[in-house]
């Protein structure tokens, strides 16, 4: 009989010959029909296709990191913002301006360096703005005075040299 050992050298024996297994099938192994020549076409194909959609879409992609690098070249680098919360400021009367204020912040300030104090410039703005004439906010120069009065009470409330600009993004006057 017939030993195999195995990797740590313990023999086995080989099973016997079967017979029955013999008869049914036969000594060669059978070959496996060659593809066909359609199938084969499609999937080459198919392969070709995905290829060629990877590289469209790595092309578009590469084209917008481009692109959003020639604006840049031109305008500089956007702007770091740090968002006020948007604010009704009660007016005399029945009048009230609603505002949404963004702050452009000065290089290697971060947002939170404003925004920890968005309470108390709140505060302050309700004071300054509040006791204003309504026919301030809404005359000519309404922008320039209300970006004077934001840039007073944060200089004020968080500190000077934190920003360089004031986007009013939204500024209502009811």
């Amino acid at each position: 009989m017939a030993t195999h050992r195995t990797l740590h050298g313990t023999p086995f024996p080989t099973p016997p010959p079967d017979p029955l297994r013999d008869a049914l099938v036969p000594h060669h192994a059978p070959q496996p029909e060659p593809a066909h020549p359609t199938r084969l076409l499609i999937i080459v194909l198919i392969s070709l296709l995905t290829l060629a959609g990877l590289a469209y879409g790595g092309g578009i992609a590469v084209d917008r990191i481009l692109e959003q690098r020639r604006i840049e070249a031109r305008m500089g680098p956007k702007p770091h913002l740090a968002q006020l919360p948007a604010m009704e400021v009660p007016l005399g009367g029945s009048r009230a301006v609603e505002m949404q204020v963004s702050l452009v912040l000065a290089p290697k300030v971060t947002a939170d360096r404003v925004l920890r104090y968005q309470d108390r410039i709140a505060d302050r703005l309700f004071q300054t703005v509040g006791q204003t004439d309504s026919e301030i906010l809404t005359g000519p120069g309404s922008a320039t005075f209300l970006k004077a009065r934001i840039r007073d009470a944060v200089n004020r409330e968080a500190g000077t040299g934190l920003i360089r600009d004031i986007y009013i993004e939204r500024m209502v006057v009811k």
